[in-house]
Order: C-alpha cells, then sequence, then structure tokens
C-alpha cells in the first residue's frame, strides 16, 4: 500500500526536516492566499497587502504561505495542511532541516556548456571526451571517476530519490547549513544543489509526468562526503561565516540612547519592547520583532527616539533570541515603517 503523503510528511518531521506543500501534481508551492499575492498588470488583486515575507502573519498563525519559509515540524499544522487538501506533494526545506541535496537532472535536450567545460575546473581523463556525456548521470559518474571516489549516494548509503523525470535527489546532512548556498551547473554539467531556502520533493510525490520514489532500502541520511564536500565548497557553495563580533548587549545600549523628551516613558517602552523580543519563543520570534519595531516606530516622528537606536537595541535583542541579522533587520524595517506612520498620523 502506498503511503499517503500527509504520513510522508509525518516521516519526514519527526526525522527533524521542516516541511511545506506542494500543489498537487507539480513542484511548485500553493499559491499564496489572495493577502499574499502580488499583483501583475494581467492579474490585479485589490486584496494584496504589501509586506515582506519574513513579516507574513499567515505563516505566524499557521499558514503555508511563502512555501519554504513556512516549512515546519510541528505535526499538528502537518495534519491540517494535508487534511485540507490529500493531493499536496512534500517539500523539505533543505537549511532548516541541516540537508544539502544534490540533484542529477536527466535532460536529454539541455544545452551543452559553450566552452566545452562539462567539470569546470575538473582534470578529466583522457578517454574522456564530449560523447560521453549525455545527462547529469553522466557528469556525476565523470567527477567519482577524477576524484577515484564511489557515487556519492552508495558510500556511505543515504537517502536517494528517483524524480519523475528520470533524474535523482542525493540527501545529505551537514554542520552549518545556514552557509550552504543552492545552485544550478557550478558544480557540473547538470548537476546542481539544493541547499538554504531550496527544497527537495520527498518520495510519494506524484507529478504529472510520474511520482517521486526512494532508490533502494535506505532512509536515513549520510553525512555529505568529504571529497564532495571539497568540490561543492570549491564551486562557490558554501560560504565562510562573518567573523563574529562582539555586539553590545540591550543593556548596554538602553543606556547610550538620548531621549530629548519624555525620557523615562520612552525608556520603559523601550525596555518592555527588548525584553519581549530578547524572550520569544521559537515561531514568535519574527513577529514579536515586527511588533516591536512597530511600537518603538512611533517614538521616531517626535524625536524620541532614532531609526538607528531602535534597530540597534532590537538587533541586540534578537541576537540574544537566536536570529540572524538578515532576517531582523527585514522584520525591524518593515516594523518601524508601520510605526513611523502610525507616529505620524496620531
Amino acid at each position: 500500500m502506498t503511503p499517503s503523503t500527509r504520513s510522508v510528511a509525518r516521516w519526514c518531521a519527526a526525522q527533524g526536516w521542516a516541511v511545506h506543500p506542494l500543489s498537487p501534481g507539480t513542484k511548485l508551492p500553493p499559491a499564496n492566499c489572495r493577502r499574499c499575492s502580488r499583483p501583475t498588470p494581467t492579474r490585479p488583486n485589490p486584496q494584496y497587502i504589501e509586506h515582506e515575507t519574513t513579516d507574513c502573519r499567515c505563516i505566524e498563525t499557521g499558514g503555508h504561505c511563502h512555501g519554504v519559509r513556512a516549512a515546519t515540524t510541528d505535526p499538528a499544522r502537518i495534519d491540517r495542511w494535508w487534511s485540507a487538501n490529500p493531493g499536496f506533494g512534500v517539500g523539505v526545506a533543505c537549511g532548516a532541516s541541516g540537508l544539502v541535496i544534490l540533484d542529477v537532472d536527466d535532460h536529454a535536450n539541455a544545452d551543452r556548456p559553450a566552452n566545452g567545460e562539462y567539470l569546470p575546473g575538473v582534470e578529466l581523463h583522457d578517454s574522456t571526451g564530449e560523447g560521453a556525456f549525455r545527462s547529469g548521470w553522466d557528469t556525476i559518474a565523470a567527477l567519482c571517476e577524477a576524484r577515484n571516489a564511489s557515487l556519492p549516494w552508495l558510500d556511505p548509503p543515504t537517502l536517494t530519490v528517483l524524480t519523475a523525470g528520470g533524474g535523482l535527489q542525493a540527501w545529505f546532512r551537514v554542520t552549518e547549513p545556514e552557509q550552504w548556498r543552492p545552485g544550478a551547473g557550478r558544480l557540473g554539467w547538470q548537476l546542481d544543489l539544493r541547499a538554504g531556502r531550496s527544497y527537495g520533493i520527498a518520495p510519494g510525490t506524484v507529478m504529472a509526468s510520474g511520482a517521486y520514489q526512494a532508490l533502494g532500502e535506505c532512509r536515513t541520511v549520510a553525512p555529505l562526503p568529504s571529497w564532495l564536500e571539497a568540490d561543492l565548497r570549491r564551486t562557490g557553495h558554501y560560504r565562510k561565516p562573518e567573523p563574529s563580533r562582539q555586539r553590545p548587549t540591550a543593556r548596554q545600549l538602553l543606556a547610550t540612547i538620548q531621549r530629548p523628551k519624555g525620557g523615562a516613558y520612552v525608556e520603559a517602552a523601550v525596555r518592555a519592547e527588548v525584553e519581549q523580543v530578547a524572550g520569544a519563543a521559537t515561531g514568535t520570534r519574527n513577529a514579536t520583532l515586527y511588533s516591536a519595531a512597530r511600537a518603538l516606530g512611533r517614538f521616531i516622528p517626535t524625536g524620541q527616539l532614532s531609526e538607528s537606536e531602535v534597530e540597534a537595541c532590537l538587533l541586540a535583542a534578537g541576537a540574544t533570541a537566536g536570529l540572524y541579522d538578515a532576517e531582523m533587520r527585514s522584520a525591524i524595517r518593515s516594523g518601524v515603517r508601520a510605526g513611523i506612520n502610525k507616529g505620524a498620523a496620531a
């Protein structure tokens, strides 16, 4: 009996992999709700509300808007999504799951590299000519031959999924998943890497051309082989972490804020919002950060706070809660804009 995609999604979540729905029969997440669907010249949408993806309230309230950004391991949320549409496929968010996925394509009519480099930067054996490359299967075989290595999904065995189009996705565990970057063709012709905010497709997901199926009996994910990791780093799929900078604590920043008007009141408001952000629970941190920025942004038009002061305090508080700079700055900017508009209208 073929397991339902809902049970596949639940199984993935039990492995610690964050999942999100895919539209039935496609590789794409379902269309966003009307409030999140950006209008186009040919598709107007008066219900659209402009907002940053990281600030989307639909995600915080359990919606699956924005695809991979909504990915979750919460069984109750998964049950709700797949009960609403049992035909949903299962996407697995790479970065949130600590995974990278090597995607081997089998596109017969794919454009060939104009410079003849099927494996850029790799010295091939003399016998490996252009005629040896018919698809990504040949490219990965040539890379393994050049590195004197086994096919990476065989040694050690790892979860490997045959795609509906005749290709393959080999799943691997990595440390520092936030530092890995997706990319198509950089490693080699018809070889892609899914990482970060890209996603893999779980076995059991059905496309118009067929189903994704697990290859063999292995259902665990092995660490990324060291030889393949070295090649992926060489081709720019890994970005070194920025040197850590000692950021002032929120308490230290509070002491530096100059308040020309209403000092005690503003200080109490800033302290309350900083404490809310620093103590925010996982799953609510972006929304809490946005709310804090909005609340403090109303003091900017009156000159009681500056935009840089609000940002500095909330960045320090967000770092305490475990958020990264990029996601924090987006939420803070959106919240501050809303707060400024509210303060100016008061």
